[in-house]
């Protein structure tokens, strides 16, 4: 009997025995791992330098406020969608304002804050208070090409504190870090171009609800030689009848095509200026007509126009929205040509029926030119 007892206490011993030995061995391990950790720390980068860039198809300003504007941050920042309390404290767009975060695990809590804006540069400093303390300074370029789009840079200067930045040695930072701002300057990209407005034969076309205008003035069928001609001179009757009756317009004084027949070498065009309707006008003007409300289209234009080009673009316009014209097409002079044909600016439109008609005739509204206004 003494000898199993002895048997299974020398058992036991060897159990423990193997048991304190793997502690040790855990806890030299440990040990041994902390002090390479703390010794690659002492010659780890501290500071990283990431930058990516992409080039928007946006003006420059529009791109900068989207990036100057914390409130923007949620549509386009690649880490918006963490899961994290946010606010945003100080006059956001202007340096001091600061955007806070604070949520949980690699997450964290932290604070961005404006530091700087120039022309083409914004200037913010990042700083994280967990899961580890860091202060880095970040910023944005931003640059016109040759073609109006805006290339932006998106440099940062990460700064990891001892001895976490032991561990960054076994990373590749600029990729893992790096495809954030990929991702983000992608969202900006596509956040941005969504902004800009399309374009239709280079033109902007804008959309607004037009009122019942009367409007007194001069039309007659004008051969398209003298069309120039008698838009002049009928602007400058205008000008006279205004300040000699003490007129009051509702609007700029504006052509009005009806129809531009190029076979035919007429159009019959007026020029007028909107006035009340039940107005007595000046027995000199010829008549008083009037255009219906409803929803009309315009482009603008500084300096001479191309009729056709802006014609063409309102068509193209209103076809896609599956509208159909309704003549005449209008053309408000916005600014005088006093001082030159570039100062002209231009507004030129169409009301519009909400169903699309047949197609116009393409002999229709072939004009080279819209006259200036000289007065």
């Amino acid at each position: 009997m003494d000898t199993f007892a002895r048997f299974f206490y020398f058992l036991d011993m060897i159990q423990k025995s193997t048991l304190v030995g793997i502690v040790r061995f855990l806890l030299y391990v440990v040990l041994i791992i902390g002090a390479l950790f703390a010794l690659f720390g002492l010659f780890g980068k501290k500071a990283y330098r990431l930058e990516r860039r992409i080039t928007i198809a946006a003006p420059v300003d529009l791109v900068y406020d989207q990036v100057r504007y914390f409130r923007n941050f949620k549509v386009w920042s690649p880490w918006a969608g963490m899961d994290a309390e946010v606010r945003i404290e100080g006059k956001d767009g202007l340096p001091g304002a600061t955007f806070l975060w604070s949520g949980k695990g690699e997450t964290g809590k932290g604070s961005m804050v404006l530091k700087a804006l120039a022309t083409n540069r914004l200037d913010f400093e990042v700083a994280t208070e967990k899961p580890y303390r860091s202060i880095s300074p970040t910023w944005f370029v931003f640059e016109a090409d040759s073609s109006g789009q805006t290339i932006v840079k998106w440099v940062f200067y990460m700064h990891i504190a001892y001895p976490w930045n032991g561990l960054a040695m076994f990373t590749d930072i600029n990729r893992y870090v790096g495809q954030d701002f990929e991702a983000g300057l992608e969202n900006l990209k596509r956040h941005c171009e969504t902004m800009v407005p399309r374009l239709y034969a280079g033109y902007e076309v804008r959309a607004e609800e037009c009122r019942e205008h009367a409007y007194a003035g001069f039309r007659q069928q004008v051969p398209l030689a003298q069309v120039e001609i008698f838009i002049k001179e009928h602007l400058r009757k205008l000008d006279l009848l205004i300040r000699k009756h003490q007129l009051t317009p509702l609007g700029p004084k504006t052509a009005l095509f009806w129809n531009i027949d190029s076979t035919a070498h007429q159009a019959d065009v007026a020029v007028g200026v909107p006035i009340v309707a039940n107005r007595e006008v000046p027995f000199l003007v010829q008549r008083l007509f009037f255009l219906e409300g409803g929803p009309c289209f315009w482009v603008e234009q500084q300096g001479q126009l191309e009729l056709n080009a802006a014609q063409k673009a309102l068509m193209l316009y209103l076809e896609e929205k599956g509208k159909a014209r309704i003549l005449p097409l209008m053309v408000e002079y916005l600014s005088s040509s006093a001082v030159g044909q570039d100062s002209v600016r231009l507004r030129i439109g169409v009301r519009a029926s909400p169903a699309l008609l047949s197609p116009p005739d393409s002999t229709e509204m072939e004009v080279d030119t819209i006259p200036e206004a000289n007065q």
